[in-house]
């Protein structure tokens, strides 16, 4: 008999089976999805050229006013002692709304625009008759930059150049206030502006007449190369406009616009300094007859016009491309890119060519190649309009 003390033992076979454990199992990978095409990034639109979703008539306005508290600025927060860079901001704006004004001429009053871009002219050449003597000075220094600074300092006196900051503290405090009733007056008149056409066809016929006139003017010049001629002058303002109207269309296309606006700039820059040697080759001319018997004004005159010649040579350089269209081309092939900027449905697919591109042409519409702009027009960058659409203009 067994002890009763010792726990029963159960074979093997009978005992009760151990309970199951669960068994752990990893998750399951994720299943990778298909990643979504990268949107490319939109760049930001210029707050000085007009947007994509604004009309023509409002974006002129606020650029206006924009210009406009711009040049208020400068008056009533002085950037410096001398004023010489508000005299020069002030005028510079003051350029820029004439170039707004003349864009709208041909779709708007034209009696209001040619007021008030007078109001506007008036306004400027105040100014500027505070620092004829600076602008005589620095270019003087231009003229003999690689001489002796003694030949600098004789030249100065004997030609009775100042070459210091503008005077009349109290005359050009004066001349501010005058502007800013001007630029004041001017912003008002333009709120009230209506247009005789909407969207494209409000800008096209002024910018066809900057491009023409500027054209004509670059013809007429070619006949005066070797002059002191004021038709250069006048060409100088028609390449300033187009540079200032190009300047509000930046949006349409940044990278081509941009491009073909700063050879406009930079041609009018060369235009400006062939304006000063011009300027100041009169004031030779006068001191000259007043002291024959000075042998001072040989060398001036030699090297004015050995600077004005290698300039008007850069200057031909750049202008022929650029004017090597007739204006219903230049200004066509903007009405493409303007259609295409308001709707992008219609712009081609990088390395598609254009509607109205030549047969067979394939374009990078990603990085125009603007080294062909230098040995053909600079207007080619725009794409060329289909024979359909210039029928329909």
């Amino acid at each position: 008999m067994a002890s009763l003390g010792r726990p029963r033992r159960w074979p093997i076979f009978l005992m009760p089976a151990p309970a199951s454990r669960p068994v752990r199992r990893s998750p399951p990978a994720p299943v990778p999805r298909p990643e979504a095409p990268a949107t490319p990034a939109v760049a930001a639109e210029s707050e000085e050229a007009l947007r994509r979703r604004e009309g023509v008539r409002r974006g002129i306005i606020r650029l206006f006013a924009r210009l406009t508290r711009h040049a208020l600025r400068h008056i009533e927060h002085p950037a410096s002692a001398d004023r010489t860079e508000d005299i020069h901001q002030v005028r510079v704006q003051c350029k820029r709304l004439r170039a707004l004004l003349r864009l709208l001429r041909p779709v708007a009053n034209s009696r209001l625009i040619i007021r008030e871009n007078a109001r506007l002219r008036d306004t400027a050449q105040a100014l500027s008759a505070f620092r004829d003597a600076f602008v005589a000075g620095e270019t003087l220094k231009r003229v003999f930059e690689d001489t002796a600074p003694r030949r600098v300092r004789e030249a100065f006196l004997i030609l009775g150049v100042d070459g210091r900051a503008p005077k009349g503290a109290a005359k050009l405090e004066t001349a501010f206030e005058n502007a800013a009733v001007a630029l004041r007056r001017t912003l008002a008149v333009v709120r009230e502006l209506s247009l005789k056409a909407r969207g494209w066809h409000a800008l096209e016929p002024g910018l066809e007449r900057s491009y023409r006139r500027a054209r004509t003017d670059f013809h007429e010049c070619r006949e005066h190369e070797h002059q002191f001629s004021d038709v250069f002058h006048e060409w100088r303002k028609r390449v300033k406009d187009l540079a200032y109207q190009l300047e509000f269309l930046d949006n349409v296309d940044p990278l081509v616009l941009k491009r073909l606006r700063k050879e406009f700039r930079r041609l009018g820059t060369l235009l400006g300094d062939d304006h000063d040697y011009v300027v100041f080759a009169r004031h030779v001319r006068q001191r000259e007859q007043q002291y024959q018997h000075l042998a001072t004004f040989q060398p001036v005159r030699k090297r004015l016009r050995s600077r004005l010649k290698e300039l008007r040579g850069r200057e031909f350089a750049i202008a022929m491309p650029l004017f090597a269209d007739k204006p219903e081309i230049w200004v066509a092939r903007l009405s493409g890119q303007w259609q295409r900027w308001k709707n992008p449905s219609l712009a081609p697919a990088p390395g598609v060519p254009a509607a109205g591109d030549p047969p067979g042409a394939a374009v990078n519409r990603k990085a125009p190649d603007m080294s062909a702009a230098v040995a053909s027009p600079a207007v080619a960058l725009i794409a060329k309009p289909s024979a359909k659409a210039r029928a329909r203009r």
